[in-house]
């Protein structure tokens, strides 16, 4: 039963070797900057997530610090998921997926992922050298290399870039060149309509749109998801659903915490250790 195929928030803590093979790299700047009103260092979103109206779990999207890696500003995005004690009898969840962002350019440098759903478990890493155009993968102890195409994102990342990017106009979509599942795909996500939506945050103006997901994802799987941003510079995804087998998992946002524009932190020990390991 894929009862968390839906949710784009993670969890549990993944501890693997860097990827010896990966080269040193130094990414040129992007040839344009996007400007970043939607996020910052600091934002904390966490959603209440229910099945067929019940309380199923709680999931939290989190931007750490801006930190370095392989020489570039990146951001630091943390997302977990847990299942609450009565779904975890019989189908237990507890994702965490780390993400580091281009500060710049907002595209994928490397992401980290463990995830426990049910009894499927999934560990892996990709670094993304995105001067040479490749992703290194390591998973069950086996590395991959693959060729993507510039600026490419990964699963999470991918919702952070829609946030910063022109608004989607109901009727109209947009394409994100997404790297998962050892495939590079073409994500779209469509305007579908304009709605107000009441959280326990608060009530939002939003647009609707519709990500059609032909990969196995992260904070979204195969199918069509829909999700609800604010109409304003932020684009928070106040909530998100998707129909199953059986009913439809819905995830609304029930805390919010805003990030500082203006925070930089400082790189701790562990942080310049991940550095130096890609570089």
């Amino acid at each position: 039963m894929k009862f968390w195929v839906t949710l784009f928030l993670f969890a549990g803590l993944l501890i693997i070797s860097p990827l010896e093979a990966t080269e040193p790299t130094s990414v040129p700047p992007p040839s344009h900057q996007l400007i970043n009103s939607s996020f910052a260092p600091g934002e904390r979103l966490t959603y209440d997530i229910t099945y067929l109206g019940a309380n199923a779990g709680s999931a939290v999207m989190e931007v750490l610090e801006r930190t370095k890696m392989k020489g570039r500003e990146v951001y630091h995005i943390v997302s977990t998921a847990q299942s609450n004690d009565f779904v975890s009898l019989f189908y237990p969840v507890d994702d965490r997926v780390e993400s580091y962002i281009d500060v710049e350019g907002l595209y994928s440098h490397y992401i980290r992922i463990k995830q426990h759903q049910g009894k499927r478990k999934r560990e892996k890493v990709i670094s993304f050298d995105q001067v040479q155009h490749r992703a290194v993968q390591l998973k069950n102890d086996k590395q991959k290399i693959f060729e993507i195409p510039p600026q490419v994102q990964d699963s999470l990342s991918s919702l952070y870039f829609f946030r910063v990017k022109n608004a989607v106009e109901v009727g109209r979509s947009v394409f994100i060149e997404v790297h998962e599942s050892e495939k590079n795909w073409l994500l779209e996500i469509r305007g579908v309509a304009r709605e107000r939506v009441t959280t326990p945050v608060g009530t939002f103006d939003t647009i609707k749109v519709q990500a059609m997901v032909r990969y196995e994802g992260l904070f979204m799987d195969r199918g069509d998801v829909f999700i609800w941003f604010t109409e304003d510079e932020k684009r928070i995804p106040v909530m998100m659903q998707s129909k199953i087998k059986i009913g439809s998992i819905t995830a609304v946002l029930s805390s919010r915490r805003e990030g500082n524009h203006l925070s930089h932190s400082v790189l701790s020990k562990a942080e310049k250790n991940l550095d130096n390991s890609q570089e």
